[in-house]
């Protein structure tokens, strides 16, 4: 008998900049609070920062395995991060994710952004580097 860890709801995130390639890879997981949306939305704009001073377009790469479906609070302001990354530069969005219904959730607030979703993040990175 094999057994699975279930998910767990504390709240989790990473923010990474890959200058070479400009990229900004990050990872959510659990349930967040308004206060750990914030402390992220901070995160993301400084590690974006210097693409965006410097004309630089961005892609991204979003791995969201762990995160559940979030109140409406959080995902309008996922929503606005959105928004303002197409407004800065990003301009391609891969998603790795674990839950159909945080797929469908994430993929409803990227509307207007060039975005695919992911089962695997090797191919998510594949696909986040192909050619324009």
């Amino acid at each position: 008998m094999s057994t699975t860890a279930a998910p767990t709801l504390e709240p989790h995130y990473s923010v990474t900049r890959i200058d070479d390639s400009g990229e900004i890879h990050f990872s959510m997981s659990g349930f967040w609070s308004m206060e750990t949306m914030t402390e992220f939305q901070r995160e993301l704009l400084a590690a974006g920062k210097p693409f965006f001073e410097n004309g630089i377009k961005m892609r991204s790469l979003a791995d969201l395995r762990g995160f559940v479906a979030q109140n409406k609070d959080v995902s309008n302001a996922i929503r606005t991060v959105v928004v303002e990354a197409i407004k800065l530069g990003t301009i391609r969005s891969a998603v790795v994710y674990d839950s159909m219904l945080v797929k469908m959730q994430y993929a409803r607030l990227n509307e207007g952004l060039d975005l695919e979703t992911f089962e695997s993040k090797d191919e998510a990175i594949k696909w986040l580097r192909r050619p324009a």
